[in-house]
C-alpha cells in the first residue's frame, strides 16, 4: 500500500485584518509615511516566516523497519498461486544443480520436472556462488538448471524480495497483502512462462 501524505495547506484561511489594516477614525493622526511602511514591511516579514514554519516538512523520517515472509507461510502462498494458475503442487524434492551444489526444489508441478525454491537468507549464505545474486523488483526472476543434462528448471524466489513492515495506519508502508501478492504474481509469471517455453 502507498504511502498515504498528508497535504498542508498553507494560507488557506480566512485573512485576518491586522491594526494596520483598520480604517484610521478621522480624527485620528495617520503615521508618518515611512513608520508606516516600516511597520507594514515587519508585519509581512513575520507573516511570511510563520507560513514557512507552518509548511515545512520537518526532518526525513526513517523508513519502517521490514521483515520477510517466513518459508512456511511463503510455500502456501507458492501452492496456491499455482492452483490459481491451473497447475497442480506437489512435495518437493532434492535435485542437483548444474554447478555440482544440491537444492530443494520446495513447491513442483505435477507431470514436470521444474519447480520453485524459495531461497531464505540462510539457503543464499549456503549457497553461495553457486546461486546467481538476488534479482531486483524490476529485473528477470532467476532460473537455474540441475538434473544430470540440465532439463531441470528451477526458479529461484529470494526470500529479501517479499518485505512488509509491522506498522499500520498512514505509516504502514508495505502490508503483508502486497508482499504476498508480489509473490503470487512471481510464481504465476513463472508456470505461464514455463508452458510458453514448453518446459518438461
Amino acid at each position: 500500500m502507498p504511502l498515504m501524505w498528508r497535504k498542508l495547506h498553507c494560507g488557506s484561511g480566512p485573512r485576518l485584518r491586522g491594526p494596520l489594516h483598520r480604517r484610521p477614525s478621522a480624527g485620528a493622526r495617520r503615521p508618518p509615511g515611512g513608520a508606516l511602511e516600516a511597520a507594514r514591511f515587519g508585519l509581512a516579514a513575520t507573516a511570511l516566516a510563520l507560513a514557512l514554519a507552518g509548511c515545512s516538512g520537518g526532518e526525513a523520517r526513517a523508513p519502517n523497519p521490514t521483515r520477510a515472509l517466513d518459508e512456511r507461510r511463503a510455500i502456501e502462498v507458492i501452492r496456491r498461486a499455482m492452483v490459481q494458475e491451473g497447475a497442480q503442487p506437489v512435495p518437493g524434492r532434492e535435485v542437483d544443480l548444474v554447478s555440482g551444489r544440491k537444492v530443494r526444489i520446495d513447491v513442483g508441478v505435477q507431470s514436470r520436472t521444474y519447480g520453485i525454491v524459495y531461497v531464505t537468507e540462510e539457503d543464499a549464505q549456503a549457497l553461495g556462488a553457486a546461486i546467481p545474486p538476488a534479482n531486483g523488483q524490476d529485473e528477470k526472476l532467476r532460473i537455474v538448471r540441475g538434473g544430470p543434462d540440465g532439463a531441470i528448471r528451477i526458479v529461484l524466489l529470494y526470500q529479501n524480495n517479499y518485505r512488509y513492515d509491522d506498522l499500520i495506519g498512514e505509516s504502514h508502508e508495505r502490508t503483508t497483502i502486497s508482499a504476498e501478492r508480489q509473490l503470487t504474481r512471481d510464481v504465476q509469471d513463472f508456470i505461464t512462462y514455463a508452458r510458453t517455453q514448453k518446459f518438461q
